[in-house]
This record gives structure tokens, sequence and C-alpha cells, in this order.
């Protein structure tokens, strides 16, 4: 007759830690990955505010070398270096936090990595634990029906005698 394993309920513990740890993996890679396309969109928005602010740049200086500028359009044109500063200031502070994002999404990943592993090599741990039990156990009962075939084989082959 086969008894209950005592650390059943640990072990379930322990399955249902695993699983939850898999499911924060996934969900921080998941995070990780939107985090970095986020940075390449943030990257490429600022390289292409760059180029246009250099298109316009060179073209005014284009224009101005020419001496084909007013002082109004100067005015306007300062005005625009300005603003372009200040948009340009802007997408590279968002890609700055896209990239510190990123990190940030990797270093919880490999945290919840760690937490995976030592999850899972506790589970593995309890599971190495149970077969040991249950084989002890197995052995326990093959012995006692090797000794009971032993013994019905004796009976058998050697009846008793009577006096």
């Amino acid at each position: 007759m086969r008894s209950r394993y005592p650390f059943e309920a640990l072990r379930w513990l322990r399955e249902k830690r695993v699983d939850r740890a898999a499911a924060e993996v996934a969900e921080r890679a998941r995070e990780t990955a939107q985090a970095k396309q986020a940075s390449i969109r943030a990257h490429a928005a600022r390289v292409r505010v760059e180029q246009g602010v250099a298109a316009v740049t060179q073209a005014e200086q284009a224009r101005l070398a020419e001496g084909a500028t007013r002082a109004d359009e100067l005015r306007v044109a300062a005005d625009y270096q300005r603003g372009a500063a200040l948009a340009l200031a802007a997408t590279q502070e968002r890609e700055h936090r896209s990239r510190e994002l990123v990190e940030a999404q990797a270093a919880a990943e490999a945290c919840a990595r760690v937490s995976l592993g030592t999850a899972s090599a506790e589970a593995e741990l309890i599971d190495a634990h149970r077969a040991r039990f249950r084989g002890a156990e197995q052995a326990a009962e093959d012995r006692v029906d090797e000794e009971a075939a032993e013994e019905q084989w004796a009976a058998k082959n050697y009846p008793v005698r009577r006096a």
C-alpha cells in the first residue's frame, strides 16, 4: 500500500512558484522588447529632427551666403533655430529616457530569470526527493512481496512435518 508523500503540498507550491516565475520572465521579456522598440523609434525620431534642422540650416546658410536674405528673414531664421534646438533637446531627452527604460527592463528581466532559476532548482530538488521517497517505498513493497513469495514457496515445497 502506497503512503502519501509527506511533502506533496510543498511540491505543489514549488511547481506553482515555477509557473509564476516563468510567467514573470515572459512578461519582463515582452516589456524589454517593447522598450527596445520604443528606443529604436526615439532614436529614429531624433535622427529625423537632426536631419531636418540640418537641411533647413544649410539652406538658410546658402541664402545668407548669396546675400538673398533680409533682416526680418534673419530674425525668423533665428527663431527657427531656437525652436529647432528645443525640439532637438526634447527628442534627445526622449531617446535618453527610452534607453534608461531599456536598461531598467533588462535588469528586471535578469532578476526574473534568476528567480525562475532558483524556483526551478527548488522544484527539481523536491521532485528528486519525491522520486527517492517513491523508490524507497517501492523497494519496501518489493521486499514484502518477495518475502511472501518465498514463504509460499517454502510452505509448498517443504511441508510441515508432524511428529
